[in-house]
């Protein structure tokens, strides 16, 4: 116990040195902090005191002590009026002139096809064959049907067009004979009766027999009347015959280029079955949305000139053939067709293409130099030097031509705008005009 005390004794002058040296510390800091406090505070003062004193005079009116600004040299150039193309801007898309499906037109099986997917027709070409056989045995069905009604007539020998008499017919020869010599007889039975040199019942025989021969030539004249009719519809039934054989050779009725394939070699096609479908690309059509405030200055024969991405830097013509007969209610368009020349066929139907539609070749119109635009903000201005300054107007663009670009509004003729230093000047500004 008494080691211990004398431990604990010897501790505390230890701990009574350490708290004054705390103490100093803490005085040490709050010292730098008053100082740096102080310093703010003064630099405040300072600033606000250098602000309330008034500007000396040559702040306050620059004219007493300092001279002008020197004038902004600037280049200039005049605007002048010039003729132009004026068009309007349109998207469309190319379509064929014409689009055929080829069908069959007689049943068969597709014997030959000439064609395939992608090949180019002419008109009348030979595209496909179907099997002649049942045609031509219905041909000639229909050619020995109608000689053996011809013969039975004893028409052999005439040609077709000629008009057949009946009297020539041999049936109606014998009816005839048959009546003249029954009308013979009854009039000489007449005579005789009358002078009572024959019975009444005589007579009357013979009036029986010039009737039934009357009705007999009648009969003979009426059938030769129904087999030319016959005739005719054996002919008729011939042609057909021959219009069945004609329909299993398949022509192309365009010129144009195979878009689809619908059958291929050994398939059964029935009537109207599809063989392909062909599409006419020279010319094509451009078919385009003209905007409502151009619709009054469309009229058929106008040149539109058109691109498209697949020929890039190659500019294709066409002129307007069609125009729709009312605005699109929803785009508040005009829908035109221009017929688009493609000898070469280049262009494809489908195809999407950026035109312009041409409203007038020679429009006066405000020019100047691109150069003496600037745009600011989406604003577009000018600087029109008026006695020395410059005077900003803001302006409304148009179409270009090369260097140039037409002002529709804020620059007239003859006046002269500034082309260089356009950064370095403001309203009211002096400057030096120059070349």
């Amino acid at each position: 116990m008494r080691e211990e005390t004398s431990l604990l004794e010897k501790e505390i002058p230890v701990n009574e040195k350490a708290q004054p040296e705390t103490r100093r510390g803490r005085r040490g800091r709050l010292i730098i902090l008053l100082l740096i406090v102080v310093g703010v505070v003064a630099a405040v003062v300072a600033f606000s005191r250098s602000r309330q004193e008034p500007a000396p005079a040559s702040a306050v009116n620059p004219a007493v002590s300092s001279t002008p600004p020197p004038p902004i040299e600037v280049a200039v150039a005049p605007a002048l009026t010039r003729s132009i193309q004026r068009s309007v801007e349109v998207v469309g898309s190319l379509a064929a002139d014409e689009e055929v499906i080829v069908a069959a037109q007689a049943a068969g099986e597709l014997a030959q096809l000439n064609v395939d997917f992608g090949s180019y027709v002419t008109e009348g070409q030979v595209i496909a064959t179907i099997d002649q056989r049942d045609a031509k045995l219905k041909v000639e069905q229909a050619e020995a049907t109608l000689k053996q009604t011809i013969a039975r007539l004893g028409m052999s020998g005439m040609k077709e067009g000629d008009k057949y008499d009946p009297q020539q017919n041999a049936d109606v020869r014998v009816a005839k004979a048959a009546l003249d010599w029954a009308k013979m007889d009854l009039d000489r039975s007449t005579k005789l009766v009358e002078n009572g040199d024959i019975a009444r019942s005589v007579y009357d025989q013979a009036m029986i027999n010039h009737n039934s021969a009357q009705a007999r030539y009648q009969a003979a004249i009426d059938a030769v009347n129904q087999q030319l009719a016959l005739v005719e519809q054996q002919r008729s039934a011939l042609a057909l015959a021959k219009k069945s054989m004609t329909d299993t050779v398949v022509r192309s009725p365009i010129n144009g280029a195979v878009k689809e394939k619908n059958a291929s070699r050994g398939t059964y096609l029935p009537v109207n079955g599809k063989i392909v479908t062909l599409v006419k690309i020279n010319p094509l059509r451009l078919r385009a949305d003209i905007p409502e405030y151009a619709a009054g200055k469309v009229h058929t024969g106008q040149t539109m000139t058109l691109a498209v991405d697949a020929f890039q830097g190659r500019a294709f013509t066409g002129k307007v053939v069609r125009i729709g007969p009312s605005l699109n209610e929803q785009t508040r368009a005009l829908t035109v067709e221009a017929q688009v020349a493609n000898a070469g066929n280049l262009l494809r139907p489908g195809m999407f293409a950026k035109s312009q539609l041409i409203l007038s070749t020679a429009a006066p119109a405000v020019m100047v130099p691109q150069r003496a635009v600037a745009t600011v903000a989406g604003l577009s201005k000018v600087f029109v030097i008026e006695g020395g300054k410059a005077v900003e107007r803001l302006v409304k663009t148009g179409a270009t031509d090369g260097d140039l670009i037409e002002i529709v509004q804020g620059v007239k003729d003859g006046e002269k705008v500034a082309l260089t230093n356009l950064d370095r000047l403001q309203p009211g500004v002096a400057v030096l005009s120059g070349k």
